[in-house]
């Protein structure tokens, strides 16, 4: 940490960077740093890098985001494998500083802080600021206890540890209100019933692995974007004859199918990482250019399931 705060003050101006297709935990390590340095380095010109049209990007900012300047800049990456999936051009910044807790592909970073073992970034954010002796605001302190909440599935998911709590009881000294933090994250409307339905009456069983496809037709019939059809990937999970369940869905905007992937104890992400995807043991990612690759997918994962990796 004593590093990092250092290149904070060495720049006037803070680029902050996290994936593609942002989830709960790379919203919420940008916005954490970003609610961070502006609390405590009031002087600084800190950029929010990246697209803000996801339907979970109003749960972070609803603010006018700042232009970036014509002046040496310090990058900060969060939640980011490797070069390819960072949101916004990298190249802007003369020193770079990485904090991610995927499998480590790129250490793209002049510094690198790579925790696999941890439950999301913000987990790693949280304890960074906590072993440097800061003192969080609530936008901080809401923004990185969603991360975690989002990427460890409420304290769920087996990479939730010790550290995991010490980070969540760092952040609840602010005094954050975690019941409306859990209403923001998890209160649905009543169109979500419609799109659960379809897909309790449309999902498909292979084996031990269960799956929906939510063609362009179908997203535009139950109103709902391309983002949201991933987030229903869990309407399946929980189900004893299910091993690994999956989102399938049509990506006409960059013509491509996206698959979300979650496991219950199969290792998912090197299958991922052959559909040009990757991420976690037991959540990743995958792209297929046309529906036709499917089935070699599926074998791939039964593969998997069979040699027990």
């Amino acid at each position: 940490m004593d590093k990092i705060i250092k290149k904070i003050q060495d720049y006037s101006q803070i680029l902050l960077y996290r994936h593609v297709n942002p989830d709960m935990d790379a919203f919420g390590s940008q916005l954490g740093f970003y609610h961070f340095i502006k609390e405590h380095f009031p002087s600084k010109h800190v950029v929010l890098m990246g697209e803000f049209t996801s339907a979970l990007a109003p749960m972070f900012i609803n603010e006018e985001r700042e232009e970036i300047r014509d002046e040496k800049s310090l990058g900060i990456v969060l939640d980011t494998a490797n070069k390819e999936r960072i949101d916004g051009d990298l190249s802007l910044c003369e020193y770079v500083i990485k904090i991610d807790h995927h499998i480590v592909v790129d250490s793209y970073g002049d510094i690198n802080i790579e925790d696999v073992s941890a439950s999301s970034c913000a987990q790693i954010v949280s304890l960074l600021f906590k072993e440097g002796g800061f003192m969080l605001n609530k936008e901080a302190s809401r923004a990185l206890y969603i991360g975690i909440i989002g990427d460890s599935n409420r304290f769920l998911y087996r990479n939730t540890g010790v550290k995991t709590f010490e980070a969540a009881s760092y952040l609840l000294e602010s005094g954050i209100d975690i019941e409306a933090i859990y209403q923001d994250m998890y209160l649905r409307e009543e169109k979500d019933l419609n799109v659960t339905r379809f897909i309790l009456n449309h999902y498909v069983k292979e084996g031990r692995i269960a799956y929906y496809v939510l063609k362009d037709e179908d997203l535009k019939e139950l109103e709902i974007t391309r983002e949201e059809g991933s987030n229903y990937v869990n309407t399946l999970s929980n189900i004893k004859e299910f091993d690994i369940w999956m989102a399938i869905t049509e990506n006409i905007k960059d013509n491509n199918i996206r698959v979300s992937i979650r496991s219950r104890k199969t290792a998912i992400n090197e299958v991922a990482a052959q559909f040009n995807g990757g991420g976690h043991a037991l959540a990743s990612g995958a792209k297929l250019s046309s529906f036709d690759e499917l089935p070699e997918l599926i074998k791939a994962l039964k593969n998997a399931q069979e040699c027990g990796c």
